[in-house]
């Protein structure tokens, strides 16, 4: 009787199976194989749907991140996710905003690398070896490139105020954010990674005047040793270079 009851539940086992399809699992592989798993391109601080997603893991959460069924697009980049543990879809994230084009932040290139990847504004010929500077590179009136024996080490932008709603969300589609206040002055500090251990290049962004904003780039790695005070020396620096450059 025992062996006449084995043979009976593993035939109703083997039935079973069969009706599946197979020895995977019925209804999570049908659900997974509806998934769609073409490249999306999302805006920053957009979301969609994936159909048939029950998790969503993003291989970077800067860039994008998934919650429940929906991805969000966080910051410009491109990442993967990986949907119900099974399917990989490519995902592009793309900024509304289009002030200027990203500076080159290849921090200890030199200056060749600046200028062949520089493709915005027009260069001035009175730039030294230490500072190149671009005019009219888009909505920033000046992009000036700061060296160090021949090596990169910083950027600064300068746009004007009236860029000031825009510039905000510009720089938010590309850096995380975040107010920084030293005495009665107050800054916007930014990374592009969620960790800045990292990170590649941090921004700072203040309003110079009552006609400009400045933005400063320098190496993530630096960051922790830089103060804000030496970003402002360095940006006093690029200021006074451009104002010879605009009486002469």
């Amino acid at each position: 009787m025992k062996n006449k009851g084995f043979l009976m539940s593993t035939q109703a086992v083997m039935m079973s199976l069969m009706l599946c399809g197979g020895f995977a699992s019925c209804g999570n592989d049908d659900e997974d194989d509806s998934i769609d798993t073409k490249p999306i391109s999302l805006y920053a601080g957009s979301e969609k749907d994936i159909q048939g997603a029950d998790s969503i893991q993003s291989s970077n959460k800067f860039v994008a991140y998934g919650k429940g069924n929906v991805v969000h697009a966080f910051h410009v980049g491109e990442t993967t996710l990986l949907v119900n543990g099974k399917k990989t879809i490519s995902i592009s994230v793309l900024p509304q905003y289009h002030l200027y084009d990203d500076p080159v932040c290849n921090w200890g290139c030199d200056i060749d690398y600046v200028k062949k990847n520089q493709k915005q504004g027009t260069f001035s010929n009175k730039s030294t070896d230490e500072l190149i500077v671009y005019e009219n590179a888009g909505a920033a009136s000046v992009l000036a490139y700061k060296f160090k024996n021949n090596k990169l080490e910083a950027v600064m932008a300068v746009v004007s105020t009236n860029h000031s709603s825009e510039y905000a969300s510009f720089l938010s589609e590309r850096y995380l954010m975040l107010p920084y206040y030293e005495g009665a002055d107050t800054y916007f500090v930014g990374a592009d990674n969620l960790e800045l251990t990292s990170a590649n290049t941090v921004v700072m962004l203040q309003v110079y005047s009552a006609t400009q904003l400045h933005t400063i780039y320098v190496p993530a790695k630096n960051y922790s040793t830089r103060s804000v005070q030496d970003m402002k020396d360095m940006e006093k620096k690029v200021e006074s270079f451009v104002e010879k450059l605009r009486n002469i």
